[in-house]
């Protein structure tokens, strides 16, 4: 895992990023990279980890970023009046056919993301695809 040192945008906004392999063990660490950021505030970071361990697992499942060289890259922007969580993978790429395709295990992730958040949304990226959730405070 890559961390850097935050980038201080204002004076109330601080700016944290994380690039880690696109495999399995990846989401784990996510958590508890937005748990130790949060560590001050456990409701936000209880759901926080719930929509990086939504968005990352998304990113191993429906992209690129699940093969060999992948990659999955969170930014993390706390703030006084909100906080704001993006996710980025590698793109497109066919399902991972060693993953269940029950319909019954899979699909809540994002609704309860989108019920934890304030607001949700994603873009294409010049590399892929970002899936962002901000929380007003």
């Amino acid at each position: 895992m890559d961390t850097a040192t935050p980038t201080k945008k204002t004076t109330d906004e601080y700016v944290w990023r994380v690039d880690v392999p696109g495999m399995d063990e990846a989401i784990p660490l996510m958590r508890r990279w937005v748990r130790l950021l949060l560590a001050d505030e456990p409701a936000l970071a209880e759901a926080f980890e719930l929509i990086v361990s939504e968005y990352g697992t998304n990113a191993l499942w429906h992209t690129a970023s699940s093969r060999p060289g992948g990659r999955i890259r969170a930014e993390l922007r706390i703030g006084t009046h909100q906080t704001r969580l993006v996710v980025r993978d590698d793109g497109p790429s066919p399902v991972r056919s060693d993953r269940s395709t029950d319909p019954a295990e899979h699909g809540r992730g994002l609704l309860l993301a989108g019920a934890y958040a304030d607001e949700t949304g994603q873009y294409d990226c010049a590399d892929g695809h970002a899936t962002w959730a901000l929380i007003n405070r």
